[in-house]
């Protein structure tokens, strides 16, 4: 993480200039991080030691279909629940959150912690929350009408073709999902572990989320589900089984279009490896 004077930031970075009316006197520094591709942020601190992090829009967040409105509308619903960043301002270059202080958990998480974030957050009332359910074939429609022709091999638009539908499952109550949970998006703070980067939450089927998180723990699948049901006292566990059975190749398929994006935008041959990973999986 680079260290800089405001100044500098704001000569580095030009969407830091539209919070200059927001500090009345500038900041002491502000500090790049380390995180995902869409996640070029900034911490910013005050001389009075008030620290925050500035989430900018970017081309990378547009074409990721990532909206800091709906980040904020959904952080502005749910941050007095204790689970998420304050969300401060909103303008179009970006949105601005407190700083959460902490330790990242991300080589401590806990298979524990994971679950009781995910219920956590699958038990937050939604009435409040003024977004769109998750349409998951706009998302990865989204995602492959961008990626070059060149990339587009016959394996891996075969396997965008065959799973770009959501499946046709049993219905479970639609909840708050954060599509992004792990230990990198997690902080340990006096208050307990606290959920950050909320870029990717919206309305939808809490199957799907629970897919994604046991992919990317790596934790025990048919634990995590019964450890999960009976954390929300729910009895219907066939659906769930059958819903993350299904939803499973979908994901993947998405997180596959995902990594073929980030290698376009980046270049770096890291990202097509975990696109070719992720296709190949389909073959074993």
């Amino acid at each position: 993480m680079a260290r800089m004077s405001w100044r500098e930031a704001c000569q580095l970075d030009g969407s830091l200039d539209s919070l200059q009316h927001f500090f009345a006197v500038p900041p002491d520094y502000a500090q790049t991080l380390t995180g995902g591709l869409t996640n070029r942020c900034w911490k910013i601190v005050e001389h009075n030691g008030n620290a925050y992090v500035w989430r900018p829009i970017t081309a990378i967040t547009q074409a990721f279909s990532i909206s800091r409105v709906q980040e904020y509308q959904i952080l502005s619903a749910i941050f007095e629940h204790g689970l998420s960043p304050k969300p401060i301002l909103i303008n179009d270059r970006g949105l601005l959150v407190d700083w959460l202080e902490g330790e990242s958990l991300v080589e401590h998480l806990s298979f524990e912690q994971l679950l009781h974030a995910l219920v956590s957050v699958h038990s937050l009332p939604t009435t409040r929350i003024p977004v769109a359910p998750f349409n998951f074939t706009a998302r990865v429609d989204h995602y492959w009408m961008q990626i070059k022709p060149e990339l587009k091999t016959d394996a891996f638009a075969t396997l965008y073709h065959d799973w770009r539908k959501a499946p046709s499952l049993a219905e479970v109550p639609a909840t708050l999902c954060h599509f992004d949970m792990a230990g990198y998006n997690m902080v340990q703070s006096e208050q307990g572990a606290k959920i950050i980067d909320w870029e990717y939450a919206t309305i939808g089927d809490p199957r799907l989320d629970l897919t994604l998180s046991i992919d990317v723990s790596g934790v025990n699948e048919i634990e995590a589900i019964q450890q999960y049901c009976q954390l929300r006292n729910i009895e219907g566990i066939d659906d769930w089984f059958e819903g993350i059975k299904a939803w499973r190749p979908r994901a993947n398929m998405m997180a596959m279009l995902w990594y073929l994006l980030a290698y376009q935008l980046w270049g770096d041959e890291y990202y097509l490896h975990q696109a070719e990973l992720l296709q190949q999986q389909f073959c074993n």
